[in-house]
């Protein structure tokens, strides 16, 4: 990627609050924060926002945290090496002077320790979504879950959407539609060289032509908002068409400096 002037530093623009950031958001396109709308003491786990003219309810999500710093997935990590050895006693890593080459299961097992923080994120949310259209009698598959990720780097970002898709398969009926989103931490498209914030729904069977319509808009007027709070893009909003979004290869961008 070619060298971008003050980018490496510090990044393209200062961190702004995402929670902060979506509720202004929100209330500037018609839209509610639920805390407003029901004040405490509220009798059931809210969501964060609701579009009372679409009956649209959505639940804020930011990863601030990288998973593989847990004990759990430490363990997770010496049990596959464990398992490797196992296999392949000759086995070592490049710097022990092995070739580093791993078995094919092993990056699908490796993935796969990050399931159950991810899951326990959309268990959360998923009833959160359900109460919180219950108390306003709404009946239609329209639930979103936004996930904003400026913090979990360890996957790349399509492999954090794809796990998460895979986890709502069969689970999580609350949920229609599943927004990933990044807002301080820019990736890399793999195949371009400009720096990109991602906004990128995916959708249930159950979501309707009307709740796609709604969150492609949304997306639209989410990139005019963040130009208004943290200046022009170089380059226009780019929509890429839903079939062709799983194929889109992405690498989130670690600054000089920035501790993993």
């Amino acid at each position: 990627m070619p060298s971008i002037p003050g980018f490496w530093e510090g990044g393209p623009h200062e961190p702004i609050g995402v929670e902060s950031s979506w509720r202004d958001f929100v209330r500037s396109v018609g839209g509610q924060v639920v805390e407003d709308v029901v004040p405490e003491p509220r009798k059931f786990e809210n969501a964060d926002f609701l579009f009372p003219s679409v009956g649209v309810v959505a639940e804020l999500k930011e990863i601030e945290t990288e998973f593989d710093r847990s004990p759990a997935f430490r363990e997770g990590f010496r049990s596959l090496t464990r398992r490797l050895i196992k296999e392949d006693p000759s086995w070592r890593p490049l710097l022990l002077g092995g070739s580093g080459a791993y078995p094919k299961w092993f990056s699908r097992e490796l993935i796969r320790l990050f399931r159950p923080p991810l899951s326990r994120i959309l268990k959360k949310g998923n009833r959160q979504l359900r109460e919180t259209k219950m108390h306003f009698n709404i009946t239609t598959p329209s639930g979103m879950l936004v996930m904003v990720n400026d913090g979990f780097t360890a996957l790349e970002p399509h492999c954090v959407r794809a796990l998460v898709c895979d986890l709502l398969v069969n689970s999580y009926s609350s949920v229609d539609c599943f927004l990933y989103v990044t807002v301080n931490r820019y990736v890399e498209v793999i195949g371009s060289n400009v720096p990109r914030l991602l906004w990128m729904p995916s959708y249930s069977e159950r979501a309707p032509d009307s709740l796609v319509d709604f969150i492609d808009d949304l997306g639209r007027k989410w990139h005019e908002f963040l130009e208004r709070r943290i200046g022009p893009f170089t380059i226009p909003r780019e929509e890429i068409p839903q079939e062709m979004a799983a194929d889109l290869r992405t690498r989130a961008i670690v600054l000089p400096g920035e501790k993993r």
